[in-house]
């Protein structure tokens, strides 16, 4: 984490210094775990990056943007609504393009980008997955790369708030957060299984699969620690790096079952 130490501060203070309708929920995002989760991001990016322009889809808060571009990548953030950061994106200078992803095409030629990043949005989308990753797959070049995440169905949070009759999520929170946030919470969680799944049917073979957890175990928590160490699966957070599959491997794929 030393490396991103810099990074790390001057993007705290840019949020901090910038007045957007959402500074605030910026800056409580921009916590602990998900430096974690950016700083594996990053290394992942490092390992399986080639060459060419970045397309990050669902960027904001744009933290991820932000660290991309300083460390020298080119990016283009894709976001339904970049006004509420319109101030963050004029002072850093970042390429944000306005785009509803689970209705609009995404405004690029076929295979324009050889990495695309789709982190913590699947559980967001509540029209059309199917279509949202098979219009991703249109613009990723075929030798391209594709990152995503999103969380983990069967994370050891999440299974004790089931138990407990907590649930998942809070469903009425989660539909507020589009007045609140002005983009939709989560509609659901899936297991690796059924992500991999969506990827493999819409075009897409899955190389690398992580299943990692950022945040700390506090309180009664931490009683629960052990659970994920020893076995990987409770862990809260999918991560799949996936490339384009073939046409002839595709459809031997969709007409299997």
């Amino acid at each position: 984490m030393e490396e991103y130490r810099k990074l790390f501060t001057e993007l705290r203070k840019k949020v901090e210094s910038i007045n957007d309708d959402l500074s605030d929920w910026s800056l409580n995002y921009f916590n602990e775990a998900n430096k974690k989760r950016y700083i594996n991001d990053m290394r992942l990016i490092r390992d399986y990056y080639d060459s060419g322009e970045i397309l990050e889809i669902g960027a904001a808060p744009y933290h991820l943007t932000f660290l991309l571009e300083r460390t020298g990548y080119k990016v283009t953030g894709i976001d339904i609504n970049p006004d509420r950061y319109f101030n963050f994106i004029e002072e850093t200078d970042l390429n944000i393009i306005k785009c509803d992803i689970e209705s609009e095409p995404l405004p690029f030629e076929d295979n324009s980008f050889k990495f695309i990043i789709f982190n913590e949005i699947f559980e967001h989308l509540r029209i059309n997955p199917i279509k949202t990753l098979k219009e991703i797959n249109r613009v990723l070049h075929p030798e391209g790369k594709f990152l995503i995440s999103t969380p983990n169905l069967y994370g050891i949070r999440n299974l004790i708030n089931f138990l407990l009759g907590k649930g998942f999520d809070n469903p009425y929170e989660e539909f507020l957060k589009i007045e609140t946030i002005q983009h939709m919470g989560h509609v659901r969680i899936y297991s690796v299984n059924q992500i991999r799944k969506f990827l493999l049917k819409t075009g897409f073979h899955p190389i690398k699969t992580d299943i990692k957890t950022f945040d700390k175990y506090k309180g009664l928590w931490k009683l629960f620690i052990v659970l994920p160490w020893l076995f990987p699966f409770f862990n809260s957070i999918q991560i799949h790096i996936c490339k384009k599959t073939t046409q002839n491997a595709l459809y031997q794929i969709q007409n299997k079952d």
